[in-house]
């Protein structure tokens, strides 16, 4: 598949994970937040493969891969937070904004680490 593909793919994956989160801030719908946000979790990390392996870069894994992953892990765990009331949810969405985009920079950037 050309690599546009899976560059498309992984941002409907981040749409779909900030759909969940937007959800979140419902409250009579923080299932369907979680369904929204673990489809988009698993688009995400299939299509960022993809993109690894078609940029021929899988095999190395440099550090900001690694980073990536866990910030990752780190956004997949943030609606646990808000569901189980250990931190309100408009501080999970403000501090996902905020790890996505540092997701995206490194992304971006592909910095030498």
């Amino acid at each position: 598949m050309p690599i546009a593909i899976y560059h498309v793919a992984h941002i409907i994956g981040l749409i779909f994970v900030f759909i969940g989160f937007g959800a979140l801030l419902s409250p009579d719908s923080a299932r369907g937040a979680m369904k929204w946000h673990g489809t988009g979790l698993l688009i995400s990390l299939i299509s960022g493969f993809g993109l690894l392996a078609k940029l021929q870069i899988f095999a190395s894994m440099p550090a900001w891969v690694w980073i990536k992953f866990a910030l990752w892990l780190i956004l997949g765990f943030l609606p646990v937070l808000a569901r189980r009331r250990f931190v309100s949810a408009h501080l999970v969405v403000i501090f996902a904004v905020i790890v996505a985009g540092t997701m995206g920079c490194l992304g971006y950037l592909k910095p030498a680490l």
